[in-house]
């Protein structure tokens, strides 16, 4: 092996290792994720493309005075929870809340407490998404959530 040969072999290696230095901090930025959406160039292989992020406007501590058979009074303790799939419904949801509110007062107020108390919260639910869906109606607005999630029932 002569000089001639040995320095070609080492040109060789030093252009090969740069250009392998090169590639790796081209594909580390690349492939590195962004940092406002947590997402990288090959996020998208591993994810379906329709999915939509969930956000939750919570409605916390609506206290409602139930119809009793006796002079005592009962209460319920309701927090809901509104899901939409657009921050600008969030934000509509938000400023909607006094209406909310008030018609989930509206609605349970009238009702007699056993009544309340035996229903399942799955139709209970459904009772206030209608009370929701017709207060907006009234107040000619779209309704700015997909649905109604019950976090917290506590009766007195």
């Amino acid at each position: 092996m002569n000089a001639k040969t040995m320095l070609f072999g080492v040109i060789i290696a030093l252009v090969t290792a740069v250009c392998a230095a090169a590639l790796t901090v081209a594909g580390m930025h690349y492939f590195r994720a962004d940092a406002t959406t947590g997402e990288n160039a090959i996020s998208g292989f591993f994810t379906s493309s329709d999915s939509h992020k969930v956000e939750f406007v919570e409605i916390k501590n609506v206290v409602i005075t139930l119809k009793g058979t006796s002079e005592n009074e009962r209460y319920l303790l309701l927090e809901v929870n509104l899901a939409t799939s657009d921050p600008k419904k969030t934000k509509s949801v938000e400023d909607m809340t006094p209406a909310i509110r008030g018609a989930t007062v509206s609605l349970l107020s009238e009702m007699d407490y056993q009544a309340v108390r035996e229903m399942s919260v799955g139709t209970l639910r459904d009772k206030l998404k209608a009370a929701y869906i017709e207060k907006f109606a009234s107040l000619k607005i779209p309704v700015p959530f997909d649905d109604v999630i019950i976090s917290k029932m506590v009766f007195q």
